[in-house]
This record gives structure tokens, sequence and C-alpha cells, in this order.
């Protein structure tokens, strides 16, 4: 009997204790303050950066303009996102100058992903010329739906070897301009100015020579398949730098050799990283053969292992 009382009191405190749940339950439901809960909206990005970089000019310049609130992302990596939806208050866009257009890497990657943003900027890197560059990516980026506010340039090391020495590119005045360049551009953009740099006849006459003599696609001039343009020599030792810096990862290590193979941007990070200058450009009429086999570059600016860590398909 004792056993039998202590049980009826027990159901009748867990009956008590249950119907104290379910009306504390309701009351809460019903109270406004607690009728919907608020997750926080992440914070917006202030300034998304994306850049593509053989030997890090451009990977430089994205971090001048980038500043300390800045988010930079390699194109090379973000060029396989399988939802490449983007949106910050300001996104630009930091790319070399390939035959006075963006490598085709780059259009890719706009053509594939979705921007928002408040304020649009792209910047590009050249040695010689950069002729058409903004005109072309003025135009480009609307087709594919982004207006761009500021489009410049700067002049820096040209890395094309077939037609210049890099020893005497680097020794060249207009390096000592670049600093003053990268302020001009960035208080531009800082200030939000609506800025698409000129394009000149003559701008116009130089790109269209270039083309009529070289024969280019002029969409995607500098695409093409690796071991048609580049090949390693005798001195190679089967470091894979080659591997590791290929934006394409068409570069693989066959019996202590670097061999290529696969789709080629012609950025030639391959050739100017490779530590031992184990890689030459096979001469492709009408261009000359590479005037300086000893002469390599990248930035002074960014490490080999900043270059990878952009690139690498591994």
């Amino acid at each position: 009997m004792k056993d039998m009382d202590i049980n009826k009191k027990m159901n009748r405190r867990d009956a008590l204790k249950r119907m104290g749940t379910l009306i504390a339950g309701a009351a809460i439901a019903t109270t406004p303050l607690a009728a919907k809960v608020v997750t926080p909206k992440p914070a917006r990005i202030k300034r998304l950066v994306f850049f593509f970089s053989a030997t890090g000019n451009s990977l430089y310049v994205a971090r001048q303009l980038g500043g300390d609130k800045a988010e930079l992302r390699s194109i090379s990596q973000e060029i396989h996102n399988e939802n490449p939806v983007y949106e910050a208050e300001e996104i630009g866009f930091v790319c070399p100058v390939y035959c006075f257009i963006p490598p085709a890497i780059v259009q890719d990657f706009i053509a594939r992903s979705t921007f928002k943003a408040d304020y649009f900027f792209t910047v590009g890197t050249y040695g010689a010329h950069s002729t058409i560059f903004p005109e072309f990516v003025d135009k480009f980026a609307k087709e594919h739906g982004v207006q761009m506010n500021n489009i410049s340039t700067i002049q820096m090391v040209d890395t094309y070897l077939p037609y210049f020495d890099a020893e005497k590119e680097k020794a060249d005045p207009k390096n000592q301009r670049v600093p003053e360049r990268i302020a001009a551009v960035l208080a531009s953009i800082n200030s939000r100015e609506n800025y698409i740099q000129a394009v000149t006849q003559e701008d116009r006459m130089i790109c269209e020579g270039y083309y009529r003599h070289s024969g280019r696609d002029r969409q995607r001039p500098t695409v093409t398949r690796s071991e048609k343009i580049v090949f390693s020599t005798d001195a190679c030792v089967g470091c894979g730098v080659c591997t590791s810096v290929c934006p394409h990862g068409s570069w693989k290590v066959v019996d202590e050799k670097g061999v290529p193979e696969g789709d080629c941007e012609n950025c030639l990070a391959c050739v100017h990283n490779c530590p031992q200058k184990a890689i030459s450009i096979i001469p492709t009429p009408p261009e000359p053969e590479e005037p300086n086999r000893n002469a390599r570059y990248r930035n002074p600016n960014v490490k080999l292992g900043d270059l990878i860590k952009a690139n690498s398909q591994n």
C-alpha cells in the first residue's frame, strides 16, 4: 500500500510537471517578443577583389588596392566554384593584359558568375601597351550583366619573354612610377569615381596591326596547348614547381622531369617561376625566340608560395 501511494504521488507530480511545461510553452508561444527569432544578417563584404596572376604583378596590385578591409580571391581557384554568386559593397578585378585584353580565364570567370555590388572596377597590369583593354572590358562586362564604374591600367614589367628581356625590363625607369600610379588608381576607386580610361585611335591601330600580323583569335588570343609552347630542358630536376603554379594544372612530373600537357593560358607562370630556369618557350612564328633565356621575373613583393597558393590545381 505504501508503495502504491508513492507511485500515485510520483505520477501526480509527473502529470503536474508535464502540464506546467505545456502551459509555459503555450504562454511563450503567444508572447509577441518570442514569436519570431531573428538571425543577424552577415556583414556585407566591403571590397571583394578577384585577381589572376602568373608572375605576381597583378597579385601585388590587388593587395595594394584591397586594403585592410578587403577580401582577395584568386580567379584560378574561384573558376571552380559551383555556386558563383558574389556580393559586396565594391567588387573589383585585377589581371594582366594579354594581347590587349583580359586573359581567357578571367573572361570565363566573369561570364559564368553573378555579381552584386554598388561599385565595380577593373585594373589591368601591362608592360608595353594596354591599347583597347578598357574598351574591351567595358563592353564585355556589360554583355554579362556587370556595369563597370572604373577601368584603369598600370604599366609594370613586361613578362612576355618572346618579345622582352626580363632583365632589361626590371631595370626600366617605368618601374619607378608604379607606386605613384597605384596610389592614383586607388584614390580614384576609394572616392568611387566613375572613370573609364580613354582609348585612342592610335591604340586601336596598334591593336589592329598586331592581330593582323599575328593571326591570333581576337577573343581568346593566348589560349593554346602547353605542349605546343613550352618544354623542360635538361636542367630540370623534377621539383614539381611547374605543376603547382600552372592555373590549369597542365604540368606533371614523369621520370623526374616536368612534362607539359593540357590547356594553356600562355601566362608563362611555369617559365618564370621554375627555380632551375629549366623551362623554355618553343618559338611560334611570327613570334621571335626569347632574347634572353636566362632572364626570368617574379614581382619582388610576391613570394613563390603566394603564387602556388593562388594557382595550384593539385
